[in-house]
């Protein structure tokens, strides 16, 4: 965990921010832009978890952040630094318990046939607006994967494609169990 003494560093003033290794990238490059998306999904995440009222819900959200964190670690640390293998990387456990709890979730509701408007209700509403979010994420790691060869994010893809999926049914059984 990186401590901080102050929240300005002006060290983005200049239009640059830098990755966990010290090296220093435009505010709008690629990567960076992966890193911003993936913290959105968590901030999204973060209001559909204070929304739910069980503990066992919101520890699933809170294991779901934090394997953001740890995506937001693979993107931050190159591969080529001797930190990254020292990671905690996403990997296929990971991807087995989202596809695990999806199962559950599809086993108490039935999936709608046709395409939903989102909305039902409200604890609904905010996993289907995380959802979206999370796509959007994907896309954007799959650009930078193909467009920069980052073959070792691949897992985290698969994450983020899962993490979509389970916000899907999530959404609908939320609606259900609002009365929608």
């Amino acid at each position: 965990m990186i401590e901080f003494d102050k929240i300005t560093t002006r060290g983005g003033d200049t239009g640059e921010t830098s990755l966990a290794d010290g090296s220093r990238r435009p505010k709008d490059d690629l990567l960076i832009d992966v890193l911003g998306e993936v913290d959105e999904l968590h901030a999204a995440l973060g209001l559909l978890k204070a929304a739910l009222s069980t503990t066992i819900e919101r520890d699933e959200i809170d294991w779901m952040e934090r394997c953001l964190l740890r995506i937001g670690g693979m993107l931050a640390v190159p591969p080529s630094h001797p930190a990254y293998e020292k990671l905690d990387q996403i990997g296929d456990a990971d991807i087995e318990k989202l596809e695990a709890w999806q199962r559950e979730l599809m086993d108490k509701v039935d999936m709608p046939p046709l395409f939903i408007t989102c909305g039902e209700s409200e604890c609904g509403a905010r996993a289907d607006l995380a959802r979206t979010v999370c796509r959007r994420a994907e896309r954007r790691l799959v650009k930078l994967i193909r467009e920069r060869g980052m073959r070792d994010l691949s897992d985290a893809q698969r994450f983020l494609n899962r993490l979509s999926d389970w916000l899907f049914v999530r959404a609908r059984e939320l609606d259900v169990n609002e009365g929608y």
